[in-house]
């Protein structure tokens, strides 16, 4: 972007009110904790991308919820909406912070799309926090950088404030995410608000955290993070490609952890196999297949 573009967005976006946020963002938006804590049951810590949210696991969180397990759901990205540093390692210390007051100690952790990239680093950083990792259609990313906000996403806040403003913008974001499903029959009219009401009700600070993240600089290589991995790691992955797939170098990126890390694909999901085949996908969580 140019810079006199860029100063003019990150302006617009101060006078709009992007650094209020903090104070309008409640935590019961962007964590959940249910379940009880049992010896016999394992705990399940779900960390949603830039976009799905405490949403994107409702399904996933029922049925581990039947099984009498713990599920803590974390929405990283909304969590840090008003933080400088949106780095993956700086998200994850958010993270880790927030299960250690929870008592949280060998769970098996799930992260979609760019909560893969934070789930990493937790399992990297604090290994004794986790017992599995499970990667939702993301294999390792470099760094925190999200292609999902075009320059006319950026823009949203302004059009979010005009007559029809968050239909449109509501209908680009359901449009963008059938595009990168291969079953879209979980996407009705519901899915579609619980995906996008929160964040365009926080647009500002949406718009503002996107302008951060392509900024954000990551204090370690990649190399360095995976090979601090001990833990096995499980990539789920999407059968079908589309535009949110994760390229080859991610799924390489991984290659150094040799017999602890596996790959599988669910046919005919793409980018949300969570929501597309949640049996598939919980019967993996869960050792069951």
């Amino acid at each position: 972007m140019r810079p006199l573009r860029r100063l003019a967005l990150v302006s617009g976006l101060t006078l709009l009110g992007a650094t209020q946020l903090a104070a309008q963002v409640p935590d019961s938006l962007w964590i959940s904790t249910r379940g009880d804590v049992r010896p016999d049951r394992e705990t399940y810590v779900l960390l949603s991308g830039v976009l799905g949210g405490l949403a994107g696991y409702r399904g996933i969180e029922r049925r581990l919820l039947q099984l009498g397990h713990r599920v803590v759901i974390i929405d990283p990205y909304l969590m840090s909406i008003d933080s400088a540093d949106v780095s993956f390692d700086a998200i994850a210390r958010r993270v880790n912070t927030l299960l250690d007051v929870r008592g949280v100690r060998a769970a098996r952790l799930v992260g979609h799309a760019h909560g893969g990239g934070v789930a990493l680093r937790v399992a990297s950083n604090w290994p004794a926090r986790v017992s599995e990792l499970f990667l939702l259609d993301v294999g390792a990313m470099e760094g925190n950088h999200s292609p999902v906000f075009s320059s006319s996403m950026r823009l949203a806040t302004l059009v979010t404030r005009m007559p029809g403003g968050k239909r449109f913008v509501r209908g680009r974001i359901a449009a963008g995410i059938r595009e990168n499903t291969g079953k879209s029959d979980w996407l009705d009219d519901t899915a579609v608000k619980a995906y996008t009401d929160v964040p365009l009700d926080n647009i500002s600070g949406v718009v503002g955290m996107a302008l951060r993240l392509g900024d954000s600089v990551e204090p370690e290589s990649l190399a360095v993070v995976v090979s601090r991995v001990k833990v096995p790691v499980t990539m789920v992955l999407g059968a079908l490609r589309c535009a949110a797939s994760p390229g080859p170098q991610e799924l390489a990126a991984l290659e150094p952890l040799g017999a602890r890390v596996r790959m599988v694909k669910i046919d005919g999901t793409c980018h949300f196999p969570h929501e597309e085949a949640p049996e598939m996908v919980i019967s993996y969580l869960t050792h069951t297949r």
